[in-house]
């Protein structure tokens, strides 16, 4: 086969049909002769996809790939980054061809025996009245008569609309409706004050359809990442494990998931307030992020990279000097898998870089495995990890 970049160059040009039906020929050939290229092709034309793939590339760190920083097995610290933004097109297809190639000769590849998808768990709503829909096949609106609001969901994204602003006495909802988010799904919802909510995976969300009252109350375990619609005569409160955040309008991220030390609250802009009971309320400032510890119940406040924090909600995974056991647990949850750790040391291993969520978990893992410190094994959804 010729030079994998040449043919890429051909297969750009078939399918934008600038090739003569000879030179065609050629091409239809070869996609049919690897395993796996009719698969490029098609994803080859998907403009939108490809369009997508370079705006994720751009955004990468261009300064180190793969380097390794010498030092004690405890403090060990991994630098990685997939292809850096001067990849264009050409060389995206050209590396696939040139694995495809590979594949072809045998050479043993990333021990998968299930490809786990990205974002594909079914998101369901519970509504106030106890009925159930799947986010993912509902295309009609609901109406709440009770609350006198509509549910439209459409294009990821669930908005609660008043239909009125007046609703009587005998009309006011008090039960709360609940979003469920599985491990490896994310979802988004826009309240009835316009407030914005981005639901990471593994989390559930409680709201009202209406807030009624003094306050804005919502109920959150799990992550989510919140535009709060601006109302200085009605705070809105984020209530989760043994505490409570209260913004009247801003933009944060807060992090509160069942098998987490504590509850990460990170602010981008505005102001919040850390709310607990028996003791006077924290005030955070843009660029900090409170940690609550659960065990101890003890809060601290520290100067963070924010976009380490919100880069979840563009699609990204962003790790800055943490370990393999802390990124695991964020990846698991992303791609529903079970660690399982078969050497200890494996997950004091520290890394650093940015990875496309959207990836096929193979991908990813792979990224880890080009460093030389471990090695994994996926059968199903349990994940063995390996230091080598």
């Amino acid at each position: 086969m010729k030079n994998p970049f040449e043919f890429a160059r051909e297969l750009l040009r078939y399918s934008r049909g600038e090739l003569s039906r000879e030179e065609g020929k050629g091409v239809e050939e070869m996609l049919s002769e690897l395993e796996g290229m009719r698969e490029l092709f098609d994803e080859l034309k998907d403009q939108g996809r490809i369009e997508n793939e370079i705006r994720v590339i751009e955004k990468f760190d261009t300064e180190k790939a793969l380097s390794k920083i010498k030092g004690r097995r405890g403090s060990k610290k991994v630098s990685f980054i997939p292809w850096v933004a001067a990849a264009s097109v050409i060389l995206i297809v050209g590396v696939s061809v040139l694995l495809l190639q590979e594949r072809k000769k045998e050479i043993v590849p990333f021990p998968v025996t299930e490809r786990i998808e990205p974002g594909k768990a079914t998101v369901t709503l519970e509504m106030a009245s106890g009925t159930k829909y799947r986010l993912d096949t509902l295309s009609a609106v609901v109406r709440n008569n009770r609350a006198n609001v509509d549910f439209n969901n459409r294009a990821g994204v669930l908005k609660i609309e008043e239909q009125d602003s007046i609703v009587s006495g005998n009309r006011i909802e008090r039960d709360y409706n609940t979003i469920s988010v599985p491990y490896g799904g994310t979802y988004s919802v826009e309240l009835c004050d316009g407030t914005k909510v981005h639901l990471n995976s593994g989390t559930v969300f409680e709201f009202p359809s209406r807030f009624n009252g003094s306050t804005r109350e919502v109920k959150l375990k799990g992550e989510a990442y919140f535009e709060v619609a601006r109302n200085e005569h009605k705070p809105f409160v984020v209530d989760v494990s043994e505490m409570a955040v209260k913004v009247l309008g801003t933009s944060f991220n807060v992090k509160s998931y069942v098998d987490e030390p504590g509850v990460y609250t990170t602010l981008v802009n505005g102001s919040v307030s850390i709310v607990r009971e028996g003791q006077p309320e924290r005030v955070i400032k843009p660029g900090e992020q409170a940690y609550y510890n659960k065990g101890v119940g003890t809060l601290s406040v520290a100067q963070v990279d924010v976009t380490e924090y919100t880069s979840w909600k563009d699609g990204l995974f962003y790790f800055k000097d943490i370990t393999l056991e802390e990124i695991l647990r964020i990846v698991s949850r992303w791609y529903d898998l079970d660690v399982f750790y078969v050497n200890q040391s494996a997950r004091s291993v520290v890394y650093s870089g940015k990875l496309p969520m959207y990836s096929s978990v193979d991908d990813v893992l792979r990224k880890f495995e080009l460093s030389g410190d471990v090695r994994f094994e996926l059968k199903g959804r349990i994940l063995s990890v390996f230091d080598k």
